[in-house]
């Protein structure tokens, strides 16, 4: 089990594998790049540290669905009476809300779950609100507020010149 301490803005590389692996639908309209691909062409992606975190081995994608038996998991409180339970495996990240999941990101996600506006009004911790952020759907009026709000958030990972785009390309992914 890890800790939101262990996964601190500090910790780049799991910030990196985290946004690299968690918005499937994040797409940059201009250059037809998902945000991957982004990250990739930034020099970005170090997929050895994400693949050693997640336990990939070569065939787990063919033998098990991309899931392991033990994975990483993160265990913290939202609020008295709830607890978010997020497993990191090398095909998917499963999120849960006092053991029921409510969403996943691997190949058969299932994400848009909640309102941007009520995750904005809700999570204060910044670390918190972008490990749910995937799970966000964002409508046409709150768009352009959503872009600044994710780009402030990134400026504690990515370099600010990037932040911008990454951001747009998350709201893209996540538009109702």
């Amino acid at each position: 089990m890890i800790s939101l301490h262990e996964i601190g803005f500090s910790n780049r590389n799991f910030w990196v594998g985290y946004m690299a692996t968690s918005f499937p639908t994040a797409l940059e309209e201009e250059t037809d790049m998902s945000l991957t691909e982004l990250m990739v062409e930034n020099g970005m992606c170090d997929t050895s540290w994400w693949d050693n975190f997640t336990k990939y081995y070569d065939g787990v994608l063919e033998e098990s669905d991309g899931y392991v038996d033990e994975p990483e998991t993160l265990i913290c409180e939202l609020a008295p009476t709830q607890t978010l339970k997020i497993e990191f495996h090398p095909g998917d990240t499963v999120y849960s809300i006092n053991d029921k999941q409510i969403a996943c990101t691997g190949g058969h996600y299932d994400i848009q779950v909640i309102p941007f506006k009520e995750l904005l009004n809700t999570i204060k911790d910044r670390q918190i609100f972008l490990l749910l952020l995937p799970l966000a759907v964002i409508d046409n009026q709150n768009k352009d507020e959503a872009t600044q709000i994710i780009s402030n958030v990134l400026q504690e990972i990515f370099d600010k010149h990037l932040c911008s785009q990454y951001a747009g390309c998350i709201v893209t992914g996540l538009m109702s």
